[in-house]
């Protein structure tokens, strides 16, 4: 009778404790790649792991961490079963400080750009890479198991190389669960325009556009940025029109170490904040409009301090100043962009004062005729007065009468 008894306390005992969610049959398997979500966010990552597949391989929530972080209940998920099939939830920040208790790896790498991409111009560019696991304890006790060792590995990829606009960044990662999917830093960098070098009034152009050689203040800067990273100005332009991959119109403010004599670059690459500053100038094929637009684009990239330093070392290194950026760009960069910005154009009116130069030239003219018909007279006038005074002498002295006889 004990036997009895006994025998359906051990199967309750050794079934996984399908019971506790509502989980269909259909997930009595070993889990694979669907089994897990990842999102990568600029700031956060966010992991869903299938539930069900978890508890049929006989594990609960507490058996799963981050990172090997078994002891640490920061790291433990949370419970979903508002969808089908639930899930657990986990959230992991992406920075990789002290005060991260489920730190992850880390890691900067150097990488060849595409060469038909918009940084075909750049030499190499750099992505940080963010890796993690979720596992259970690993099973040590006994001879054998039915249970088998969940481990889900993920990947994050960002890269830090953006022309600020639209981007695709490939996030990847590699592992028994895998999942690819897309992160960007892009929501975080802003570029805006200002009309003081203290950068605290917004520019506001006026109805009829800016005055050519108004001062034009710009600031790129990376807002609520996760991480410690700079950014750098790498290339930065202006188009008379929105952006697109055409070159021939655009006017370079800078490109690396070469800057246009026109533009003053104050602070790059020395904190999450970049400032430079132009004079206005209107795009000569506007000359028959009123105004002039004005496109303005930067292609940036994210780079450690001491990366930054570095290629800014670089420009002082050189002889002569590079025009090339100072990397490269790829197929997953960004671009942020402001515009349009007007200038307004003002026409001289250079005809009116040759007018009035002609007109003066004309009166010249006409006073010397007349001052030139007055001297004329006067010596006609005295030579024939002339004539008739040696005439009438020769007669009284005799010489006519003669003549008469």
């Amino acid at each position: 009778m004990t036997l009895y008894l006994c025998l359906p306390l051990l199967v309750v005992l050794i079934q996984p404790a399908l019971c506790l969610y509502n989980c269909s049959s259909e997930y009595e398997r070993i889990p694979d790649n669907s089994d897990m979500t990842v999102v990568c966010g600029a700031t956060t990552i966010t992991l869903e792991i299938n539930l069900c597949t978890a508890q049929w391989s006989g594990f609960n929530t507490t058996d799963l961490a981050l990172n090997g972080n078994h002891n640490t209940t920061e790291c433990y998920g949370s419970i979903d079963t508002s969808v089908e099939p639930p899930i657990i939830h986990y959230q992991l920040p992406v920075n990789h400080s002290q005060n991260n208790p489920c730190r992850q790896s880390l890691q900067i790498v150097d990488e060849a750009p595409d060469p038909t991409g918009p940084f075909s111009s750049f030499s190499s560019i750099q992505s940080v890479i963010i890796t993690g696991f979720i596992d259970t304890p690993r099973s040590d006790q006994g001879l054998i198991s039915y249970s088998t060792d969940l481990y889900y590995h993920f990947s994050c990829r960002y890269p830090l190389e953006y022309l600020i606009n639209n981007t695709q960044i490939v996030a990847s990662s590699v592992s028994v669960a895998t999942s690819d999917n897309n992160g960007t830093f892009i929501d975080t960098l802003k570029m805006s325009v200002f009309n003081d070098s203290d950068y605290g009034y917004p520019l506001v152009v006026p109805s009829t556009g800016l005055e050519l050689r108004t001062r034009i203040y710009v600031e790129v800067k990376a807002v609520n940025l996760t991480g410690n990273f700079h950014v750098l100005l790498d290339h930065c332009f202006g188009t008379p029109t929105a952006y697109n991959m055409s070159r021939s119109e655009q006017h370079n403010f800078f490109a690396g170490c070469s800057v246009d004599q026109m533009t003053t670059v104050t602070s790059n690459g020395l904190s999450k904040v970049a400032w430079f500053n132009f004079e206005a100038f209107r795009f000569v094929q506007h000359r028959n409009q009123a105004m002039s637009s004005i496109y303005l684009h930067c292609i940036l990239r994210l780079c450690e301090p001491s990366t930054c330093q570095e290629l800014l070392s670089a420009c002082n290194n050189r002889r002569k100043r590079s025009v090339s950026p100072f990397g490269e760009e790829s197929s997953e960069s960004a671009t942020v962009s402001v515009g349009p910005l007007y200038t307004a154009e003002e026409r001289p009116y250079a005809a009116a004062y040759s007018n009035d130069v002609a007109s003066e030239t004309e009166d010249l003219n006409v006073t010397g005729l007349v001052v030139g018909l007055v001297f004329g007279s006067a010596a006609a006038t005295l030579l024939v007065l002339g004539g008739w005074f040696a005439l009438k002498r020769f007669y009284w002295v005799g010489g006519l009468p003669h003549a008469f006889n």
